[in-house]
């Protein structure tokens, strides 16, 4: 008999909640972590680019690994992924041993991330998925309002390494768990799935999502230098801007399990980026003033938020064929727009102030609107996506 879908989902979604506190922690901690490794900030940085590196093998893991839509399989392998990452990391407490287990984390947590999302996707009726789908991405916003002040304290307590102990130990709980939790693999037969290629609006989508990820990278990676540039805010302040982007994050994924089903994934999508857009144009005549930047920063943000995580269910059955497959070039293309943005970000504040960057990000998120609007579809339900008997109860 199959698991309770709401059942799985608690599971997964705490789990989640694990694999972004070890994801978004180390960005106000990189300092600590850089002396305690005994190297460079900058050389410590590149933790963080091997992370993003890594994961964009991840659509080879979902074909290779998740092949036939083996969702339970994939699931097991992103956890397997992080617990030999968090244990390489604190084991070896040495450099390489953290590049090595850095990239081997920034692999687990996509693989988790499109399985897990794949298997609900599964479940769920296409007109309830974003309801559910939005309680999994609860857990971004957890990681930051959540789980990295309790990584700090316990930081502050004994070491840097710490955390990634706890990191493996829980998703050694967790893997011990999953035959409770999630179905057995019953991979769908199918002649077309090996060969399965992703159709217009697919294609178009993930543009898209590109250029979304494009718009809010490049004011995200430059605000903490805005905020100190122009206002001399400091570490503790800039901790509670911090808190300001949580907060956001967390109002828009409450947005999208309120709305989205509602009026329309697509729509959706497209609400989110006319939010985000208006947030980024209100920046520039705003980029003198602190209260009235940070209030548009957190409007940008939260139309973000909305719209990511609109966008995953709409994405969830653009390819049903190939779900888990098509999630994972998701994220390949949102990772390599943030690598761009996050290279053109600085240069553009550096160039042109706040207003640089936060007209390119408008650009990118009007040329998104434009293509959702002129080449994707929504599909309607497939036969991919009639949930398993009494597995959307409970």
């Amino acid at each position: 008999m199959p698991h309770p879908v709401r059942s799985s989902l608690g599971f997964l979604s705490a789990e989640r909640l694990v694999m972004n506190t070890a994801f978004r922690f180390v960005y106000p901690f990189l300092p600590a972590i850089a002396r305690g490794l005994g190297v460079p900030l900058q050389q410590a940085a590149l933790l963080i680019s091997a992370r993003h590196i890594a994961g964009l093998a991840t659509p080879a893991v979902a074909r290779v690994v998740g092949s036939g839509e083996r969702r339970h399989r994939l699931i097991v392998t992103g956890l397997l992924l992080f617990v030999a990452g968090s244990a390489v990391t604190a084991v070896t407490s040495a450099y390489v041993g953290a590049l090595i287990g850095f990239a081997l984390i920034g692999l687990a947590k996509p693989v988790f991330d499109v399985s897990s999302q794949a298997y609900i996707a599964d479940r769920v009726p296409y007109e309830k998925r974003a309801r559910y789908l939005s309680v999994f991405e609860f857990t971004w916003a957890g990681a930051l309002l959540i789980g990295a002040p309790a990584t700090g304290w316990l930081i502050s307590k004994t070491d840097w390494v710490t955390p990634f102990w706890v990191f493996g130990v829980l998703s050694v709980i967790a893997l011990v768990l999953v035959p409770r939790f999630i179905d057995a693999d019953h991979p769908v037969v199918d002649s077309r799935h090996g060969r399965a290629r992703f159709n217009r609006s697919g294609l178009a989508f993930l543009f898209v999502a590109g250029f979304f990820a494009l718009a809010s990278e490049m004011i995200v990676v430059v605000f903490g230098a805005w905020l100190e540039n122009s206002f001399g805010l400091s570490l503790v302040a800039l901790g509670g801007v911090a808190f300001l982007i949580g907060a956001s994050e967390l109002a828009g994924e409450g947005a999208t399990f309120a709305f989205t089903d509602r009026i329309g994934k697509r729509r959706a999508v497209l609400i989110g980026l006319a939010v985000s857009a208006t947030g980024f144009a209100l920046l520039v005549p705003a980029r003198g003033h602190m209260g009235l930047g940070l209030t548009f920063l957190a409007i940008a943000l939260f139309g973000f938020e909305f719209t990511i995580v609109s966008s995953i269910p709409l994405a969830s059955e653009l390819v049903p064929s190939a779900r888990a497959r098509y999630l994972a070039w998701m994220v390949v293309a949102m990772s390599l727009a943030r690598g761009i943005g996050a290279a053109v970000g600085p240069s553009l504040f550096d160039t042109f102030g706040l207003s640089g960057p936060a007209i390119a990000a408008v650009g990118a998120d009007i040329i998104a609107a434009v293509v959702l609007i002129m080449w994707v579809r929504e599909r309607p339900a497939s036969r991919y996506s009639v949930p398993l008997k009494g597995s959307s109860e409970g």
